[in-house]
This record gives structure tokens, sequence and C-alpha cells, in this order.
């Protein structure tokens, strides 16, 4: 049973979000956090404010382009104990998908008509904005591409042979904290490190993992994060948390008149201010769930580490659900292997967008297909049959959400089944 002071913050966090009034709109269950989670209203309040109040750029000197300027640096300093970064800087951008290609194409500048004996290496399991700008920039510079790959029995990654894959010729490495598909949590520390003993440069896609798993970029000493906001109930906003030196080094595309140096070089014209002051707003939501007092970092951490260890008792009563519906088949790691809250499963001899059409109807919200995971479909042989069928657990779940979600799977599978 789930434990009272859970209880209570889930309590306390479902009266946060609008969308989850029951009274207003209807018990719907939104269970494909992995697409993004519900935003609460101090979110949306942080959201109007800034443009009620009044809009501005930067650079003004009156008042409203002066507190721009200090939304900004404010975001950017929690963005920066969020990841527990020290000598990284926090650079804005219209989604992670965006800000990778402006890397990639800014790298391959460099990478053109460099050593061709040079490569990049991806993830079998990656969600594809992880894999094709680099990619793409590697092709521009016809280098060749490596990559790690995946154990389609297992959905991991195969690290035996890691040394082998990443050597001296190696200019970048690409990996995810976790799999947005089938919730595997990859061995990123290990990646990163054999990447920084042979000077490449590592890239780590935490959009899907960061509202799972905590994460320490200084212990780490990952060259490049992402993330998006709307995954941790924010907006839809993307951040890429670089360090210094590697920041400095790459020669981002830009305008003439913006700033060499610094964050400013790499985001390209006028943010989304709204969207930062949601952002902000997001990082004070989930700090309020954390432990009192201490640093913020300690408080987003503990936060952060609450959620998931919630959202694993609620994903193992889900599981053993489908483990008792005869049709189902699971794309999941062993129990061995860490993994977020999100399950992804098949029904035999049944198309997925007809299970999640059913669910839809039951107002149980879940999502199907590849998500951008496109390599991992086509490994584990899913693709041709319409991906998988996923489920994504967030911390504002219960009880009744995980009954709710198993009583309306298991009609619409057994009357798919029968027709």
């Amino acid at each position: 049973m789930t434990a009272a002071p859970d209880i209570a913050r889930v309590r306390k966090m479902r009266q946060s979000i609008p969308a989850l009034d029951n009274d207003v709109y209807g018990h719907r269950v939104f269970l494909d956090a992995p697409s993004g989670t519900q935003m609460p209203q101090p979110v949306l309040d942080a959201m109007q404010r800034y443009v009620r109040d009044g809009m501005a750029n930067r650079g003004g000197i009156f008042p409203t382009s002066l507190a721009t300027e200090q939304l900004l640096l404010e975001t950017r300093r929690k963005t920066l104990a969020l990841f527990g970064a020290t000598h990284h800087q926090a650079v804005f951008g219209q989604n992670m998908t965006s800000l990778a290609f402006n890397v990639a194409s800014s790298l391959s500048r460099d990478w053109n008509g460099s050593d061709p004996s040079q490569y990049v290496v991806v993830s079998e399991l990656d969600h594809h904005a992880n894999v094709d700008p680099w990619i793409s920039a590697a092709d521009d510079a016809s280098m060749a591409t490596r990559w790690l790959p995946v154990d389609p029995l297992n959905y991991a990654l195969d690290l035996t042979h890691l040394d082998r894959i990443i050597t001296d010729g190696c200019a970048l490495v690409a990996v995810a904290l976790s799999s947005n598909a089938v919730g595997t949590a990859s061995d990123i520390a290990s990646i990163v490190a054999r990447a920084r003993e042979v000077g490449a440069i590592s890239v780590v896609d935490a959009v899907h993992g960061l509202s799972h798993i905590p994460i320490d970029v200084d212990a780490l000493d990952a060259d490049i994060v992402f993330f998006s906001a709307y995954k941790i109930f924010g907006p839809h906003v993307g951040v890429m948390v670089i360090k210094d030196q590697v920041l400095e080094r790459i020669r981002f595309h830009k305008l003439a008149p913006g700033p060499p140096t610094g964050y400013g070089k790499a985001e390209l014209g006028t943010q989304n201010m709204e969207a930062i002051a949601g952002l902000s707003a997001a990082l004070d939501f989930v700090s309020s769930f954390g432990a009192e007092g201490g640093t913020l970092r300690n408080r987003l951490t503990t936060a952060i580490g609450g959620f998931a260890r919630y959202e694993e008792d609620l994903t193992a009563q889900f599981v053993s659900g489908l483990n008792d519906i005869a049709a189902v088949s699971l794309a999941r790691a062993p129990e061995t292997v860490p993994k977020t809250s999100t399950v992804a499963f098949t029904v035999t001899g049944v198309a997925p967008d007809v299970i999640a059409a059913a669910c839809a109807a039951d107002h149980v919200y879940i999502n199907h297909g590849d998500f951008y995971a496109r390599t991992l479909a086509e490994r584990t042989h899913v693709a041709a049959t319409g991906g998988w069928i996923r489920v994504g657990i967030s911390p504002y779940h219960d009880e009744e959400d995980i009954r709710r979600a198993l009583d309306s799977l298991e009609r619409a599978i057994d009357i798919a089944v029968r027709t």
C-alpha cells in the first residue's frame, strides 16, 4: 500500500493541476507522461504574470526589460542547480531537437575536411533527436557513424565491446539517460568516461530520464546535456547544459551582433520568455516537494528521488496487472536493469492504435507508436506492426488511476482479440 506521506503529497500535487480536476473535466486519466506531464497552476500563473505585467526583450534600461534579464539569469541558475553543474552554461531554445541540430551543424563546420578516420557514436536505444543530428553532421563532414548496440531481448544497451566501439578516432558520443520508449536506464557513466578517455565530446539526452533520475553533471563530467521542461511540469521549452570549455570551442552559427562568448553565442534569436518564466516556476514547484531547508539543488534532487520511489511502486502494480493479461507481451528490461516508470508492450495480433483508441474512448489516455525510437523499434521487430502501446506513470498518479488503466486495457484487449 502507498505510504501516508505519499498520499498527502499526491493529493497536494493533484490539487495543483487544473487538468486533473475531475469535477470540471470528468475523470480523465493521463497516462502518457513521456509525451508530457500536466501543468500545475503555479506554472500557468507565472507564464500569465510575465505577459500580464508587461513583456520585454533584453537590452533595454526600462523596468520590464531589466525584469526579463533577471528572469533569464535566475532560471539559468535554477537549471544549473537541477543538474549540479558548476562548470557549465544553461542555453535555452525551442526544444531539444532544435538545440541539438544547432550544435551538430556548428560542429560540422570544423569536422568538415578533417581526418576521414573520425566518426561519431550514437545509440540504438535512443530517441532520434539524439541520433539524427549527429549522423547528419557526420555525413556533412564525410565521417562515419558507429552504433552502441541494443540487446533486443533485454531492451538494454550491450556495452560488452564499448572500448572497441569508442576509440581514438571518435569525435562525439551521444546516449540517453533512459529510453523514452521502453524506460531502460543506461550506464551513461561508463559511456561518458570512455568518451573522455579518447577525447570525444559526450552528449547526454536527459529529456525523458531527468524527471525520474537525479543527475549530477559535475560528477558525470558530461560535456553537453539536454532536457525539456514539458517533461517535468513545465511548458514546451528546451535547455542545453554545456561545459564552458566546449561552449567556447564550438563555432556556433550565429548573427554577427550576437555575443561572441558565453551562453548567448549558442542562443538563436529572441527566446520564449513566457515559457522560460514557466520553466522557472516548474523548478520551484518540483523543489517544493523536496527535503525542507538546504540548497535548491538538494530540494530538487530529493524531490525527484521521492517521485521515482513512489512511481516504482505504482509501476510494479501496473506491470503485475499486465502480466495477468494473456495476450500482452512486455517490452521491458530484466529486473536487474534500472528503469523509469515507462512501460511499453504489445498485444498479440492487435495493432497498437486499436488499443489506444479504445482506452481513449474510456477516458484513459495512453499512446502508441515508436515514439521516435525508430531504430529500437526496428531492432525489436515492432516497427512494421505499429510499434508499442506505452504507459508513463507520473508522481500525480495514484492507485485508482492504475486500476482504471488496467480495467480499460483488459476490456479493450478482450474485445480486440475476440474480434
